[in-house]
């Protein structure tokens, strides 16, 4: 028998939070193994993890597409909340908490914008217990959206268990005038229609009296019939976990929650759909019809960078940018420029205009600008690979001379690759919250917002709530709590390899009580589901109209300020980003709060400002401090182990203390004993080629940063920019693949250049292992900047150092 094909429209993942645990590659893949055309995610009055969705679909259709396969269908949707009086009206003087459940489903780009907009607004303005949606809203943005009536808990539903035909006969007609033939029922089955065959729960009966009414309905109103399952998790066996999901949720025990009408909210099969429906077969074929309404759209915008104002006479970005540029270049450097300088900063312009970002780098000197002139803000000297530009030096942006000390630009934009360039910002803790407050006022509230981050069970959190849903012995519930590390160094910190690594947990695993056996079971179900929403440290999204236009919208409580929510997208930092939306990264950072208030302790007491940007490199007092490891309380250098390296090593040198703050690091580590003893002598240096020296002598031989790698790849086998990029990334994250990709190039490129075969291979196979551990150096000269700034204060101001540590202490 050819059964006909079926799409699930009412889909929940764990982004339906405590209501739902599977993840979205684990419904993708469930639906196609079934021979789905395609899935709807609709979590429960949020958009979080639909980015996520598309982006893995698109993934998917990638590999089909090579195949020679039909493309896989998401449809973006969302389980509303829809109050029928308005969503901030009172009724008898009380908000009305009511929020009838509503499947909507955006069936093209319109629909899909529509669909942020509502959502948002339910968080927005309609938040009250949960994000619920008016009927005008419904109204304003229905266009290109197909709803569904609703299950349990919805209008439908509970005016035909209220026997209120009057209200149902008007919902039905509201929802038909404004959604037209986009309007359809929905009817469910818990189990096989012939309900003598299981026992039947109240849920379960009362589900087929609504579906009778709803399928007289159909005829009267010419409203079709969708057949959905209200799926939470993805086989049978999740039941367990979705039960202890659910009694976290309520705050109930397993003994005291019922957990019987939560049994058939598995992702059923097209068979199983179809023999559930064989009676009507029109609400198998509907979903179809829903299906191919669906058009294939494309979530996915340009950067979108924004707005900065420029001076009248210059024609663009780009003009304003170089002039910019070169007139601060020239105050740095002198004028005419050194050549040196005026083609550095060619070649960075040329590549920035390439990729069409001037408005970026405008935009972020703009930040650094204001909050350090009218905000009163300290800015960090830089972050990641971006202190490798001097346009970043030059505008004011980083405060690290990159020619100095020998950054690249090409690890912080890659000239052979077309890209978005990452500019993350340090500020002091007060500072931070001005500039925060200064770009709402700037841009408009409606125009800026956070993002949003989700939290995971843990194996011991998910331990702990097991414990508690399911009531075990407090002594059994001590034993296993106490045998999970607090700390794990293992990755990933999963229930398995705490096992593998707690002799304590393996030897209560092995023992014979069941009840131990069941909680490790369900430990291992329930972590890495998300129990929880926060908001992400530093990203912020600031765009030239509403976040709502591009991204759906939440609000979420302030990490900072108790009793206040702020705005958050719904998409997390992994994300958001492809809707067109940038994430700015604005870090606080507690060094620069001690810096600040060392400075302004220092003004108190001589009366002149303190200008920590000229604190010189090589000041006597402050290289004695890290000679003698006195460097509690300096950022970076504080531990005890690293205390007793900078005795050994003896740091003679700025270059000195950097490179140490990178050897002690995994990896590295485990070379500073040959550190110690080429800085001494009493090791001998060897390169394999002796041109090497000239990107090793700095470091003593050792290939520590990633510079070092990219550079030595263009000086040995002529690598491109793009190539020597790769070769970085490749290391960096093990990618054999790609590894055995770049080889042969490498290994020609050294042999045109003259080296020996044997030669080149032993630099190769050195690299794929000591690649991985090698650091980007504008980020280290960065940080260890910091440090050096607090062992010069250390040094030269020991009272208003320890009085300020003191204080933030």
């Amino acid at each position: 028998m050819i059964r006909p094909n079926f799409v699930h429209l009412n889909v929940h993942s764990y982004y339906s939070i405590l209501n739902g645990c599977s993840t979205i590659q684990q419904i993708v893949d469930s639906a196609i193994k079934n021979r789905m055309p395609g899935i709807a995610i609709t979590d429960n009055g949020n958009m979080f993890g639909i980015m996520e969705f598309i982006e893995y679909v698109a993934r998917i259709n990638k590999e089909r597409h090579e195949k020679g396969k039909k493309p896989f269908k998401p449809i973006i949707g969302c389980e509303l909340y829809v109050t029928k009086h308005g969503s901030k009206e009172k009724k008898n003087g009380v908000k009305d908490r009511k929020g009838y459940r509503l499947i909507v489903l955006a069936k093209s780009l319109i629909g899909y914008k529509n669909l942020i907009k509502i959502v948002s607004n339910a968080w927005t303005e309609g938040f009250y217990a949960a994000p619920r949606t008016d009927r005008k809203d419904m109204e304003k943005y229905h266009e290109g959206l197909i709803v569904l009536s609703g299950g349990f808990g919805s209008e439908v539903f509970t005016h035909v268990m209220n026997e209120d035909m009057t209200a149902l006969d008007d919902t039905i007609k509201w929802y038909k005038q404004v959604f037209g033939d986009d309007y359809y029922f929905e009817i469910r089955r818990e189990a096989d229609s012939d309900l003598s065959k299981d026992s039947p729960s109240d849920l379960m009966i009362e589900q087929g009296k609504v579906n009778q009414v709803l399928i007289q309905k159909s005829k009267k109103y010419c409203v079709k019939v969708v057949a959905t399952n209200d799926v939470h998790y993805v086989n049978p066996e999740n039941l367990a976990v979705y039960n202890i999901q659910q009694c976290i949720l309520v705050g109930k025990t397993m003994e005291e929650f019922d957990t019987d009408p939560l049994r058939f909210r598995w992702l059923r099969s097209k068979r199983e759909m179809c023999d559930l429906f064989s009676d009507i077969p029109k609400a198998i074929s509907n979903t179809m019809e829903i299906f191919d309404k669906v058009e294939a759209y494309d979530i996915h915008h340009t950067p979108i960078i924004p707005p900065v104002s420029i001076p009248d006479r210059f024609k663009s970005d780009a003009d304003y940018l170089e002039q910019l540029t070169y007139t601060k270049a020239k105050v740095i450097y002198g004028n005419p420029l050194p050549e040196e300088v005026d083609g550095r900063l060619q070649f960075e312009l040329e590549i920035i205009k390439k990729n069409g970002v001037e408005r970026y780098f405008l935009f972020i000197q703009y930040v650094v600008n204001s909050a350090e002139k009218e905000l009163g803000a300290l800015v960090g000297p830089g972050r990641g690979s971006a202190a490798g530009s001097l346009v970043a030096y030059c505008l004011g942006i980083t405060k690290i001379d990159p020619l100095k000390h020998d950054l690249l630009f090409e690890r912080f934009m890659c000239p052979d690759r077309k890209m978005l360039p990452d500019i993350d910002l340090d500020i002091d803790a007060d500072g931070r919250s001005r500039v925060i407050e200064w770009l709402e006022k700037k841009y408009g509230k409606d125009c800026c917002a956070h993002i949003i981050s989700y939290s995971t069970f843990n194996t011991r959190t998910a331990f702990s709530s097991i414990a508690q849903v399911k009531k075990l012995p407090a002594e059994t519930a001590n034993a296993i709590q106490q045998a999970i590390p607090m700390y794990f160094p293992y990755y990933p910190k999963t229930m398995d390899n705490t096992i593998r690594y707690s002799p304590e947990l393996w030897k209560l695993v092995r023992s014979a009580d069941q009840t131990i056996q069941y909680a490790i079971c369900d430990t291992k179900l329930l972590e890495g589901t998300i129990k929880g929403m926060g908001v992400d440290a530093s990203g912020f999204i600031i765009s030239d109209s509403p976040i709502s236009d591009w991204a759906p919208v939440c609000v979420q409580d302030d990490p900072d300020v108790a009793s206040r929510t702020i705005r958050c997208t719904q998409y997390d930092g992994r994300t958001i980003e492809e809707t067109g939306l940038i994430k700015f990264d604005f870090l606080s950072l507690k060094t620069l709060s001690q810096l600040k208030k060392i400075c302004e302790r220092i003004k108190v007491n001589t009366g002149k400002d303190f200008d920590i940007k000229k604190i010189p490199l090589d000041d006597t007092k402050t290289l004695e401090l890290f000679q003698r490891g006195d460097t509690e309380g300096v950022f970076q250098y504080e531990t005890q182990g690293m205390q007793q390296y900078l005795l050994e090593f003896h740091p003679t040198s700025f270059e000195d203390v950097v490179l140490l703050n990178v050897m002690y690091r995994p990896g590295l580590m485990e070379n500073l004993p040959l550190l110690i003893k080429r800085k001494k002598g009493e090791s001998k240096i060897r390169y394999a080629i002796p041109n090497m020296e000239k990107y090793l002598k700095d470091t003593y031989g050792i290939l520590v940063y990633q510079e070092q790698l990219m550079m030595l790849s263009r000086l040995i086998a002529n690598f491109n920019s793009g190539e020597s990029d790769n070769l970085r990334k490749a290391v960096g994250k093990k990618r054999q693949d790609k590894i055995a990709e770049l080889n042969p190039k490498f290994i020609e490129g050294g042999l045109r250049n003259g080296y020996k075969k044997s030669t080149l291979e032993k630099i190769w196979k050195d690299w794929e292992y000591k690649g991985m551990y090698t650091f980007n150096k504008a980020h280290a000269v960065c940080y260890s900047w910091l440090g050096y700034q607090m062992g010069y204060f250390k040094a030269n101001y020991p009272e208003v150092f320890n009085q300020v540590m003191k204080d933030c202490s």
